[in-house]
């Protein structure tokens, strides 16, 4: 039967120093049996510090009687609930058998406190007649058992519960209501002989995620190596990823270079899951991380693979931007470049990505403008990508009359476009210059002063006029006149077109515009013409403007100029049919001095191929060719020819640039002008 509390605490024992269990129902009322009865042992007392075992019933109670024992008087056991909601229903009836001979042994001066939830049924009636055991009857307190994870001080920071004599003592003397962490040194696997309500987080996925909200797809090494750094720092593993990848580099146009310097170690995957939870989905980089990423391939899948699958994605051009942000300074970009640019070459979509900035790209956009007709201008992408070549193939400068505007800009579009027509092969013939036209060196003598400077840009003809001013623009730099001039017939250096000016006040020439003219954009290599008309381009950007804007910073001005030009179209002509070789009698006139000049024959009349220029230094007489017809001269092909009289030969800039505030006004086209070209057959320069 039952007994409320008072009658348990007026109750008379025959044998007060018996043994006996005390099934209290809940918490309050073991609180005030305990006070009741004063001392007291706990179970947690009976498990020694730092152990990582909770000891079964055969070890702990062994362990009980011993600690009841050095009391020397009545005390209550206290603190059993707990112990046993950490043991498994075998264990847990094993702790009652072994419990069952210490009672029916009458030897420990104890009482057992035990909870209600244990029904208790050891068989015998005469337990409760006995008064062995006695049921304090009130409101019945069921609660779960208590959940508690284990883990290993390996992966989890160290707590207060970091044995099972820390873990007891937190669940309490009576029934355990808590749920507790347990972090015991070096665990690795579960105990047996415990309860389901106890687990053992070993797994080190399951440590991730049940105790840092870490849900990834990452290998155990790397999860491994995370948390014991994590650890080792004194950071939350999340924490101690975003520190040591830089919080500034937690962003698309910063993450590759850093994932690049990062070590190729177990935790680099890690870096990536990062980047993959923080990074917003409609970033360039989001996409390259979507897809199977290491450190060996990131840079590959970053320059060619996801840039080739996202060529007419609706964010094209916001992801090539992000794309080339990111990887400039990156000099291991450029081979993944040329790489790209060789599987999209048929791709038209594929130009947003050109925009790098590298040599390769800068080469291709030349060749897909050469697929356009360019009647109509440089496509808007590739002008937007290539500002230079737009300059280049720029028709807002006015070259002063309508025949010269048509012509040079009729002469960009075949260069670039690598190509020639009839029409334009008879054009190249009949135009020719009259006297009038302004001579280089006579504009050259009304410039010279001891404070101007003067650039000479080796082979720069006036096809070049308009990049200089576009450029000039595009750069704010101030042009105070400029016009287009012709150099002496042959248009060759040495020994027709020598620059006069003081040589102290000459910056130093510029000669790779003509040595690409002679040779390619590289000596003894094949270069295909959108390579040699890039290097061309790039020349001005690197070397010309670069050497215009030392000179402005000692003199007040610097005239830029050339000695000649050269034609592109001639070699074109020539490879393509549209030119043949003049007829030569090398018996008797000797080999050519050259493809497009050569002394004149004594007593010869000049056919109409031809312009004739007399020296009156030398006394000698040239035959200059017109047109792009040339002399059967033995050698090598180049690829732009000089020393005829073409227009793009004979014509070339003269621009002065100052420090001075300025507006510029475009030429106006005049009569007088108009007059300057002269479309007839067999003119004579004299």
């Amino acid at each position: 039967m039952e007994r409320t509390l008072n009658e348990y605490c007026g109750l008379t024992f025959t044998n007060p120093n018996a043994p006996r269990i005390v099934v209290y129902p809940n918490n309050t009322i073991a609180a005030r049996l305990l006070n009741h009865h004063g001392a007291s042992v706990s179970v947690a007392d009976c498990v020694a510090e730092d152990r990582l075992n909770l000891p079964m019933p055969e070890t702990l109670l062994p362990e009980l009687d011993r600690k009841i024992q050095e009391r020397g008087g009545r005390v209550v056991v206290v603190g059993i609930d707990a112990y046993l909601s950490l043991l498994s229903d075998e264990k847990v009836t094993a702790f009652f058998t072994a419990l069952r001979r210490r009672i029916d042994a009458g030897e420990l001066n104890a009482v057992y406190l035990v909870s209600n939830k244990h029904n208790l049924r050891f068989g015998k009636p005469g337990y409760e007649t006995n008064l062995d055991v006695i049921k304090i009857s009130g409101d019945f307190e069921y609660v779960e058992p208590p959940k508690v994870e284990v883990v290993s001080d390996k992966w989890v920071q160290p707590n207060d519960i970091k044995d099972y004599n820390a873990l007891l003592k937190q669940l309490g003397d009576f029934l355990p209501t808590e749920e507790c962490k347990l972090v015991l040194k070096d665990i690795k696997s579960s105990q047996a002989g415990l309860g389901n309500n106890v687990s053992f987080v070993c797994d080190v996925r399951q440590i991730a995620e049940r105790f840092y909200g870490i849900s990834a797809d990452l290998s155990p090494t790397t999860i491994e190596l995370w948390l014991t750094k994590a650890k080792e720092s004194g950071k939350a593993p999340k924490s101690y990823l975003e520190e040591e990848f830089g919080e500034i580099n937690i962003d698309a146009r910063f993450a590759i270079k850093r994932l690049i310097k990062l070590p190729d170690d177990a935790l680099w995957p890690a870096y990536i899951w990062l980047l993959q939870k923080r990074l917003s989905a409609d970033t360039y980089f989001a996409k390259v991380l979507s897809s199977d990423i290491t450190h060996g391939n990131l840079l590959r899948k970053y320059v060619v693979d996801t840039a080739a699958t996202l060529l007419n994605d609706n964010n094209a051009k916001k992801f090539a931007e992000e794309r080339a942000e990111a990887l400039s300074g990156l000099t291991d970009k450029n081979s993944l470049i040329i790489d790209f640019i060789g599987q999209t070459k048929e791709i038209d979509a594929a130009s947003e990505f050109l925009n790098c900035g590298t040599d390769a790209e800068r080469i291709d956009i030349v060749r897909r403008a050469s697929c356009f007709d360019l009647a109509t201008g440089l496509p808007t992408v590739l002008k937007r990508l290539y500002p230079t070549l737009a300059d280049y193939l720029s028709s807002e400068f006015n070259y002063g009359t309508n025949e010269l505007n048509g012509y040079f800009r009729e002469y960009r579009r075949l260069k670039i476009t690598n190509t020639i027509t009839a029409e334009f092969v008879k054009k190249a013939f009949d135009l020719v210059l009259s006297t009038s036209f302004p001579l280089r060196d006579s504009v050259l003598l009304g410039l010279r002063t001891d404070d101007t400077a003067l650039l000479v840009v080796d082979g720069m003809g006036a096809e070049y006029m308009p990049l200089l001013l576009a450029m000039a623009k595009r750069r704010n730099m101030n042009v105070e006149s400029f016009d287009v001039v012709a150099a002496k017939l042959p248009t060759s250096t040495t020994p027709f077109n020598p620059i006069l000016w003081d040589k102290n006040n000459m910056l130093n020439e510029i000669r790779e515009v003509d040595n690409i003219a002679h040779n390619g954009a590289a000596k003894h290599e094949y270069c295909p013409p959108e390579r040699n008309i890039a290097a061309v381009l790039s020349v001005f950007e690197t070397e010309v403007f670069n050497r215009i804007a030392e000179g402005l910073s000692k003199y007040p001005r610097v005239v830029v100029t050339a000695d000649h030009g050269s034609s592109r179209l001639a070699v074109i002509a020539h490879d393509k049919g549209y030119s043949e070789d003049l007829p030569w009698d090398k018996n008797r006139d000797g080999e050519p001095l050259d493809w497009r000049y050569s002394l004149a024959p004594e007593n010869a009349n000049r056919p109409p191929e031809f312009e004739r220029q007399y020296h009156p230094d030398t006394e000698k007489t040239y035959w200059v060719v017109r047109g792009y017809n040339r002399l059967p001269k033995q050698g090598g092909k180049l690829n732009e020819l000089h020393g005829g009289a073409s227009l793009e030969e004979r014509l070339v800039p003269v621009v002065v640039f100052t420090n001075a505030e300025t507006v510029v006004q475009s030429k106006k086209l005049n009569k007088e002008k108009e007059e300057q070209i002269i479309d007839k057959m067999g003119f004579d320069i004299l």
